[in-house]
């Protein structure tokens, strides 16, 4: 019988979004398939501590954040010694403390927003040279990253709403200016946002000068780094997703047209059902597939496969646009690279089943983790050797 390949899901973190990555790691987790995977459900707190639970499958662990410790065992990783194995703290008979070693195949990211979907996580999985699901870090940090990715987009000729952004420290010194700016520049009604967030979190579509100022107030508490958008009216909200790896042939998914019953799609409405509960992104109102031409659908396709490239993605991203009923211009509005719900929605509409899709990003992971093994990391040339100069420096005592 050939031995089980270990995947570790991981998910929470220290993110406004930590509520929603829990989300998505259950929903990971319940639809892994155990008979191919060894499964090892990872927890990481809004405080940073690794924690590993059989518990974790059920979303109502979660209920109440401050029990978890008494659910579970913490663990940690020593990324200089072992590489991926994974130690975790149990008791024994007696309660004799004693540490457990499970060496990790594969790591399965479900973060979302800081510190788990900018690079942080992919850095450390990198380290410790174990494959993970999903962009490297430097895809990961252009797609948390707005203005960042903004600028990629706009060298790249990619369609996007025009914008301007500012630092913190800069609203502070010059507010008038950057108001005057957006206004000339932009015009009413735009967007606010910070630049490194997701879920809609400390985002605010604005019609007055007065809106626009306390909407800043609140992106900046997010986010040291703001956006104003100039808000594309009368337009479709029209999503897509795309599975693969640069290096092979991509897919694309079904698109769909998400519907908001306020000025634009807000945290609540995308995670919380109308009965109050939440369901991941499978609360939102959406419609499977989009109501779109063909030619439109195409543009779609076509645009989020280079936008995928562009941005250096991997394993599966969401590509969010706007569609101008107006002019049927398309404008692209952001890249997830780790999606909410991992856009299971769009797969299984696409005829990918969730659990299917699962086993799919995982060989994507080890494919791409293969493939990098095949590149030279050292120069075979010691420059030291014959060196005769002087390095004036402290003596070492």
């Amino acid at each position: 019988m050939n031995k089980k390949t270990t995947v570790a899901v991981i998910f929470g973190g220290k993110s406004p979004e930590h509520e929603v990555s829990i989300i998505t790691g259950v929903q990971v987790l319940n639809q892994i398939d155990k008979d191919k995977f060894d499964v090892i459900p990872i927890y990481v707190s809004k405080e940073g501590i690794w924690y590993v639970s059989d518990y974790f499958y059920e979303i109502s662990t979660f209920k109440d954040l401050s029990t978890i410790q008494y659910k579970s065992f913490e663990a940690y990783m020593l990324p200089w010694e072992n590489n991926s194995t994974l130690f975790i703290k149990t008791s024994g008979l007696f309660k004799i403390k004693r540490t457990i070693k499970r060496t990790i195949d594969v790591f399965f990211p479900c973060f979302h927003g800081n510190y788990g979907e900018n690079g942080s996580f992919q850095g450390l999985f990198e380290l410790i040279e174990t494959p993970y699901v999903g962009s490297g870090v430097l895809g990961s940090a252009l797609g948390m990253d707005k203005v960042l990715m903004k600028q990629l987009f706009e060298v790249n000729n990619i369609p996007i709403a025009p914008y301007i952004w500012f630092y913190k420290h800069t609203w502070d010194k010059e507010k008038e200016a950057i108001i005057n700016k957006a206004e000339k520049n932009l015009g009413y009604p735009m967007f606010i946002k910070p630049s490194c967030t997701g879920s809609s979190i400390g985002v605010a579509k604005t019609s007055t000068r007065s809106q626009l100022i306390e909407a800043v107030e609140v992106a900046a508490a997010f986010d040291n780094k703001i956006i104003i958008e100039k808000s594309i009216e009368n337009a479709k909200e029209i999503n897509i997703s795309v599975i693969g790896n640069n290096n092979n042939d991509l897919i694309v998914s079904e698109c769909e047209e998400v519907f908001s019953s306020k000025n634009f799609l807000d945290y609540s409405q995308k995670y919380t059902g109308k009965d109050g509960r939440s369901k991941g992104m499978a609360s939102t109102n959406r419609e499977i597939p989009a109501k779109i031409k063909a030619n439109e659908k195409e543009k779609v396709q076509k645009l989020a496969i280079e936008v995928f490239k562009t941005v250096n993605a991997s394993g599966l991203a969401r590509i969010d646009f706007l569609l101008s009923e107006k002019n049927t211009k398309l404008y692209v509005t952001e890249i997830n690279t780790i999606p909410g719900s991992m856009s299971f929605y769009l797969w299984e509409a696409s005829n990918l089943k969730f659990s299917h899709m699962i086993d799919k990003l995982i060989n994507l992971a080890i494919e791409k983790y293969r493939e990098n093994e095949k590149l030279t990391y050292e120069f075979p040339n010691n420059i030291l050797k014959d060196f005769k100069g002087s390095l004036k420096g402290p003596k070492i005592r």
